[in-house]
């Protein structure tokens, strides 16, 4: 990179090979190495580092802890500073040590070694210079010391060392060792460096946080600035400019700004403007704000000055951000839901990508009137694993006045009662009234809100088409933070449809019998009766294929029965029909919403084994419309009557809730397809092994790379394997489908985890996914190939009702299922068989062992194992 203009100041020049560097008692700013942070201190390290990667910071010395201890030492001060057997260090003394270093001179060879070096760095007209200081331990997350050290401004050369020792003493003194002392900080040789450099002219100054410190938004920029020095802002002896920042590149729209009360010293400045900053000026600084985030690898809190067209970067430390207040209780998590769409380890790329829509997601609901912001986010991932907010969901439904333990066990609570009834509290629907308008409002506009997502993940597909093309990194940038800005929009939209449901489903409720047991399930199978929704239609069209390979692959056998359809498969019109398939659903995937999961297009032995498996059966063991049975025949004509405009407005919001996430898979296989692109070219480069290594970084390891690209093959390499290793330890250990924060530090990594939801040694309770009993025996199947083992009218235990899975519910009169939600491929399937089935029994074949006589009740959630097999050793 471009060093940047040093404004007139001499450059520095290299010292002579005879002078002794062994002590490294003065270096300027480009000879700090990476192993110099105990001799530097932390705000000198960090801008060398930030000098260092061309970002324009003034050229200065530095005054290391040796020069200071070499002071210390030749005024015999030593004990008073680090003690000895005889004397303790304590706070009285330091004051006193403070006062001395105040008194005493610089001892000869350090002050002649000081000249010296002014000279050989800075020319002899600057007469200006400022003094910092670089404690060992200052500006830290957790003990920054801000403003407790004094800086000197304005300092001229001749007085340079009365401020050196004014500077040190600051650090020694009794507020700064009382900080230290409440800190937990140790006072004994306490390690102070200073930096030296001249005084910048500045027209504009300012402080910049690269994260919203009050609520922690990683996508805001908080920029206060004002006319001149920056001391008085700093200190807060003004009110300054204010400026709330969205990190877009390249424009970084301005959210928010407030004037402050000083007006320009110019009046040719207070002719031509009424604020510091112009729009253009912001952008450049918020660029070079989030490139010096990327090189530290966290928030920052950024001081800056401007000064003939030219931003300079005082100091940067990390950011103090407000921690939101928890509640005093746990929260509690579930993994409810994300096995119909996510892998068991989804990718690191996606867990990042959830996490930084967060702050978007509890901003829409708090926008709603819900009071929230004390208990995000609602997602996040455990140990490689996504987890729902079970406590935030809960404070949303006590909110609005929705009881049910029905609707809890949809959201994953297996441990909640599962009444009869699902109610709505009218009372506390009525004080909450202004939320449900909110929310109905929203579920009203979701026709407009789903054209313009619509209009923004075709725009966001083909912006992300081709970084190939060398776009600049600021490109790059933006189109990187378009993928969660536009994640963003989904998932609130999701979250609108989700709620109106409840709403719905409330009503609803209120015309069922008493002795219904689960209300969401009866409602949302009445409402998706004959409705042709997107994601059945896969299903259907792998069944009509696997339905036409078995009737070829019979025909090709004298005894009708089915051999392995070889032939078939290989023929020209099945050519055809898997090729129709493929252009059709080749953006698809298994796990369809993580770019990390290569789509069928990619990967079509995946879409092809599905096919196969389907193949398996006989076409006459598929329901038809007749077979679908609804349980709302049996209520009197009245109620039926009412139910139907709840029924027609639940169906509109399935059919909504089906479009939404058929735009969502579109979407995230162009954001698979970019960061392929990108990972092409970075593997390209060496950076990379391959391509696919890409998913395995986090965003903001993205965004840090495209930053800062120098020397990045080794850190990327590093970073990957160490996550790679870090994920096998997670494939082996297994975590509680609901579990709470204090629970989390308990799971041993590498090992399973009895916890679970049973109710006793031989009652468990999970979700209720399709209702009605079934006593049988039990079959645990582990993998989908193990279907020619299932005899008729057993109970199949199945990890997940992914697509792989269903194939094998033709056979079976009752399902078990470790992970999946009501509306999962296999649920729907298992309701259109009649299939009585529960979801969410985590290590459920683990748990049940083939030969086991069970009672499974898909109406409640409750199975009882009846009698245990009497061969534990025939487990699959």
């Amino acid at each position: 990179m471009n060093k940047p203009r040093e404004l007139g100041f001499k450059p520095l020049l290299t010292l002579p090979t005879s002078q002794d560097v062994s002590t490294r008692r003065i270096l300027d700013l480009d000879e700090i190495e990476g192993t110099d942070l105990a001799l530097v201190g932390g705000k000198a390290f960090r801008l060398a580092q930030v000098r260092k990667y061309g970002l324009s910071v003034p050229p200065g010395l530095v005054l290391t802890t040796e020069f200071f201890k070499a002071q210390i030492t030749a005024a015999k001060l030593t004990p008073l500073w680090a003690g000895s057997p005889d004397i303790a260090v304590t706070a009285e003394a330091l004051n006193w040590l403070a006062d001395a270093l105040k008194l005493k001179p610089l001892a000869g060879e350090l002050s002649a070694e000081l000249e010296n070096r002014l000279q050989l760095a800075f020319s002899p007209d600057i007469n200006s210079f400022a003094v910092r200081s670089s404690v060992i331990d200052e500006d830290h997350r957790d003990h920054s010391f801000a403003g407790m050290h004094l800086t000197e401004l304005g300092v001229p050369r001749s007085a340079l060392p009365i401020a050196i020792t004014r500077c040190w003493a600051s650090a020694l003194s009794g507020p700064t060792v009382k900080y230290r002392q409440v800190h937990g900080l140790s006072i004994q040789g306490i390690r102070v460096a200073l930096i030296i450099q001249p005084l910048l002219s500045s027209e504009i100054s300012g402080v910049a946080f690269t994260v919203n410190p009050l609520t922690g938004a990683r996508d805001e920029i908080i920029i206060e600035a004002t006319w001149g020095l920056g001391n008085s802002l700093v200190a807060g002896q003004i009110q300054p400019y204010y400026y709330k920042i969205a990190a877009q590149p390249p424009d970084y729209p301005i959210i928010e700004q407030h004037i402050g009360t000083v007006t320009p010293v110019s009046t040719k400045e207070t002719s031509e403007t009424t604020q510091p900053l112009t729009i253009p000026q912001i952008a450049d600084l918020a660029r070079q704000l989030e490139q010096i985030q990327a090189l530290m690898g966290e928030p920052q809190d950024i001081e800056w000055a401007y000064q003939d067209h030219q931003f300079f970067i005082l100091q940067t430390r990390p950011a103090a951000v407000v921690t939101p207040t928890q509640p005093t209780s746990n929260l509690e998590w579930t993994h409810h839901g994300y096995a119909q769409y996510l892998p068991p380890l989804p990718s690191p790329l996606f867990g990042a990508l959830l996490d930084a829509i967060q702050p978007q997601v509890i901003r829409f609901l708090t926008k709603l009137g819900l009071n929230v912001e004390h208990l995000p986010p609602l997602e996040k991932f455990i140990l490689g694993r996504p987890y729902l907010n079970l406590t935030l969901i809960k404070a949303v439904m006590a909110q609005v006045g929705v009881t049910s333990g029905s609707l809890l066990h949809l959201l994953g609570d297996t441990k909640a009662a599962v009444g009869p009834t699902f109610t709505i509290d009218w009372t506390t629907a009525w004080a909450a009234r202004s939320i449900y308008r909110a929310i109905w409002l929203q579920t009203r506009r979701l026709t407009d809100t789903l054209t313009d997502i619509q209009k923004a993940v075709n725009g966001a597909i083909s912006d992300l088409d081709s970084p190939q093309t060398g776009p600049s990194s600021d490109r790059l940038l933006a189109q990187l933070r378009q993928q969660s800005q536009c994640y963003g929009q989904i998932k609130a939209a999701q979250l609108t449809l989700t709620l109106g449901r409840i709403i719905l489903t409330g009503l609803g409720a209120r015309l069922l019998p008493a002795s219904t047991p689960t209300p969401i399930t009866t409602l949302t199978t009445a409402a998706t009766h004959g409705t042709d929704l997107a994601q059945e239609r896969l299903h259907h069209r792998l069944v009509e294929l696997g339905q036409w390979v078995h009737s070829q692959s019979v025909g090709e056998t004298s005894n009708h029965t089915l051999n392995h359809p070889k032939n078939c498969l290989q023929s020209e019109e099945f050519n055809q029909k898997f090729k129709a398939l493929l252009t059709q659903y080749g953006h698809h995937a298994t796990y369809d919403i993580d770019p990390g999961q290569p789509r069928y297009l990619e990967a079509p032995d995946a879409l092809l084994a599905l096919i196969v498996a389907q193949a398996q059966n006989d076409p006459g063991q598929y329901p038809t419309e007749a077979k679908r049975a609804t349980e709302l025949s049996q209520l009197p004509l009245w109620r039926r009557w009412l139910l139907q405009p709840i029924l027609a407005h639940l169906r509109n919001l399935l059919i909504k809730q089906d479009q939404l996430h058929e735009n969502l898979v579109n979407f995230m296989t162009a954001v698979r397809q970019w960061h392929l692109t990108l990972g092409q070219t970075w593997s390209d480069a060496g950076w990379l092994e391959t391509p696919d290594d890409i998913f395995w970084l986090t965003l903001e390891e993205i965004e840090r790379t495209l930053r800062v690209e120098d020397g990045m093959a080794v850190k990327l390499s590093s970073t990957i394997q160490v996550r790679k290793e870090t994920y096998d330890i997670y494939a082996q250990t297994s975590t509680p489908f609901v579990i709470k924060d204090t629970e989390v530090p308990t799971i041993q990594l590498g090992h399973g985890n009895a916890a679970g939801p049973t109710v006793g040694t031989d009652v468990f309770i999970g979700l209720p996914i399709s209702p009605g009993q079934a006593r049988g025996v039990v079959v645990v199947v582990r993998h989908p190939d193990e279907f020619n083992q299932i005899a008729d009218n057993v109970i199949l235990v199945m990890p997940s009702t992914d697509p792989a899975w269903l194939a094998l519910l033709s056979s079976a009169a009752g399902l078990i299922v470790e992970t999946g939600g009501l509306l999962s491929h296999g649920s729907v399937i298992a309701r259109e068989y009649g299939l009585p089935a529960v979801a969410n029994i985590p290590q459920a074949t683990q748990r049940f062992q083939t030969g086991d006589t069970v009672l499974v009740d898909g109406s409640t959630g409750v199975i009882q194992l009846l009698e245990p097999s009497r061969s534990p050793s025939t487990t699959h």
